[in-house]
């Protein structure tokens, strides 16, 4: 599933071809994955912004209504012009059957622009999602979720705030809950955590200051060179551009049980932590 920097990858590409354009209508084809009474919502709604929520991409339009996107497991949004050109986001269908820049069997939902264009909505298992709601709506959803972690809120004493509030919990299970930090999934928990030496074993309250002030820059720096190489594709995931994230070929961690550290050149651990897997060093990360 996309995180921080892949989505953040997708809107950064997105809204330089969507920004100013005007949703005239739509077709869903699974009834499902859009919200309710969303062919009447979409029509008129021009945009205005084009931003991102945690692993949410959020379009705001000029009247304050919100079109919530959620990729999931293997969605992809792609925006064709009216001469047919494409740029998209999230996971590319493998299939060189279908022509990605024209409806298909695994298009899902398909947005009509005023001048012609589209905005495809492709996913293959059917879990992503749509949904177009108010400003009080939306305020709603928009509290469920934590302090984002590129923010300038983002501050080391919030971030001890937020280990404080979960001290007994293991510190990458701290770090994925969506409520307290926004964005950070499995790839970015592991690399974190390994880039300050950390065991993802500890108790949030086990950390020194030294280890957090760590830790905290860590997040950071890793989230930063994320979006600068375009996030990590380990599957399908591609830019708008339709380029792999560079970033998998940076991944110390994640996805590399059973081979040696980059680092000591021990051999890296795989276990489970809050039903997800996790690769950690046992001699680098204490």
């Amino acid at each position: 599933m996309p995180e921080l920097p892949e989505v953040q990858t997708v809107v950064d590409h997105l809204a330089e071809k969507i920004k100013g354009r005007v949703f005239s209508d739509c077709q869903v084809k699974v009834k499902k994955m859009a919200g309710p009474d969303f062919k009447n919502k979409i029509k008129n709604f021009k945009i205005k912004t084009v931003k991102r929520r945690a692993k949410m991409i959020i379009i705001e339009s000029i009247d304050d209504k919100y079109l919530i996107i959620h990729l999931k497991m293997t969605g992809q949004l792609v925006f064709v012009d009216k001469k047919g050109k494409a740029a998209g986001g999230g996971h590319p269908i493998k299939s060189e059957e279908f022509d990605i820049t024209k409806p298909n069997k695994f298009t899902r939902i398909i947005l009509n622009f005023e001048d012609g264009s589209l905005l495809l909505f492709h996913d293959v298992r059917k879990f992503g999602w749509m949904r177009i709601v108010n400003n009080d709506q939306w305020t709603k959803i928009n509290n469920q979720f934590g302090i984002e972690p590129l923010s300038r809120k983002f501050t080391l004493k919030k971030f001890e705030e937020i280990l404080q509030k979960r001290p007994n919990l293991k510190i990458k299970q701290l770090l994925m809950m969506q409520e307290l930090i926004a964005g950070i999934g499995n790839i970015y928990a592991d690399e974190s955590l390994f880039e300050a030496k950390i065991s993802p074993l500890r108790q949030a309250k086990s950390l020194k200051s030294a280890e957090v002030k760590k830790l905290y820059q860590s997040i950071i720096k890793k989230l930063k060179e994320a979006i600068k190489l375009g996030g990590t594709s380990v599957n399908t995931f591609v830019s708008s551009s339709g380029e792999r994230g560079r970033f998998a070929g940076k991944l110390k961690v994640y996805k590399r049980a059973g081979q040696k550290c980059l680092r000591c050149k021990s051999i890296l651990k795989k276990t489970k932590i809050g039903g997800r897997g996790t690769v950690y060093c046992l001699k680098c990360q204490e």
